[in-house]
């Protein structure tokens, strides 16, 4: 690993965002997760967020979002509408209660979380365009392949981040990032919230990030995922995409349950994995019950911390400031540097949310495969 920490003294991994989190907007906007012709729900200048929705049947409307529930006012045409507070920049899910049920708002595009189909809003970050469409910049595309499963005798599909210069030069291969979702989520996660593409796109062409490929698994398998992932994803991408096929050109990492994964699966496999990317992980503390003891967690560290970096290029760990998780993983990081552990450490505003995971991929990616 010290090729890569020697570089990271001189790299300058840009900013994801500048300015204060304020909107830039001058009155109430449309948001962008609105579904076609949609007006509200309107995230206001001070990012408060209006919601209306006509339903003149109803007895009792709520809005609920990140748990915290508004309830709405009915007029007399049966229009019902409340302003919540002010909310964190990011993708927040949220559901409107009709007389007690719990649904998805007609009025937004939906999106796979929560484990079901949930309504979602895009809270805008002011000076944070790095996961917004840029016109500019040449466009990778994103795959989707579907395989046949023996180890659970069923069909599955993963989604394929391509580069836009992959199809001009057919004898050049890429190294390639398996990047896992969050419990109750799925694979259309890093595209659909995370914006994985886009931050992609721009990375790439503005010479900060590696072209590479992004592999996008369900990780939530009725089998055992590890055995999937390494005996079959892993095979089949390397078959149908030109990848190079070693250690050094491979990637795992993942939000939540897939930075958990990223640990257990990939850390475990260095002589598949030499870069891991572990973001807001509840496994250091925060939502477990068991504290972290690096002795049974991590015992190739203790027996011999230098064999331990050798294998790995990049250790990377983030978590959102806000997030209950934050003080759990300072501390387990601070043990492993303590053991020896050569870790790139990072927090950014927010909690447990896709907008901490949009800018931890974004700087992941700034860093992952620069030896190579």
């Amino acid at each position: 690993m010290k090729r890569i920490f020697h570089a990271l003294l001189v790299l300058a991994v840009i900013t994801a965002c500048t300015g204060n989190p304020a909107s830039e907007t001058a009155g109430p906007q449309s948001a962008s997760t609105n579904a076609p012709g949609c007006e509200w729900p309107k995230v206001n200048p001070d990012l408060s967020v209006e919601f209306k929705v006509e339903l003149p049947d109803a007895d009792k409307v709520a809005v609920d979002i990140c748990g915290e529930i508004y309830s709405m006012s009915k007029d007399e045409d049966g229009l019902w509408t409340v302003t919540v507070d002010p909310q964190e920049p990011g993708f927040h899910y949220y559901f409107l209660i009709i007389d007690g049920k719990r649904v998805a708002d007609p009025c937004s595009q939906h999106f796979y979380g929560c484990a079901t189909m949930a309504s979602g809003i895009d809270i805008p970050e002011a000076g944070c365009d790095f996961y917004l469409p840029d016109g500019n910049v040449p466009r990778g595309e994103v795959r989707r392949e579907r395989y046949w499963s023996r180890v659970e005798d069923g069909a599955r599909v993963c989604y394929v981040y391509v580069p836009a210069e992959y199809g001009q030069n057919p004898l050049k291969r890429y190294p390639v990032l398996y990047l896992q979702h969050g419990g109750g989520e799925d694979e259309t996660g890093w595209i659909r919230q995370g914006k994985t593409d886009v931050i992609m796109d721009r990375l790439i062409a503005q010479g900060l990030a590696e072209p590479m490929l992004i592999v996008m698994e369900f990780g939530q398998s009725g089998g055992d995922f590890g055995k999937i992932l390494l005996e079959e994803t892993i095979p089949m991408i390397d078959s149908k995409f030109r990848t190079i096929a070693d250690s050094r050109h491979r990637a795992m990492a993942g939000l939540s349950m897939g930075g958990g994964q990223s640990w257990s699966i990939g850390l475990k496999h260095p002589e598949v994995f030499a870069n891991i990317g572990i973001f807001s992980s509840g496994m250091f503390g925060g939502v477990r019950y068991a504290p972290f003891d690096l002795e049974t967690e991590l015992p190739e560290l203790l027996a011999d911390p230098a064999a331990f970096n050798d294998n790995l290029d990049l250790f990377y760990i983030s978590c959102g400031e806000t997030d209950p998780r934050i003080t759990h993983t300072q501390a387990a990081v601070e043990t492993m540097r303590e053991k020896g552990a050569e870790i790139h450490f990072s927090a950014f505003p927010g909690g447990h949310e896709w907008q901490p995971w949009r800018k931890s991929i974004h700087e992941f990616a700034q860093l992952v495969f620069k030896n190579n």
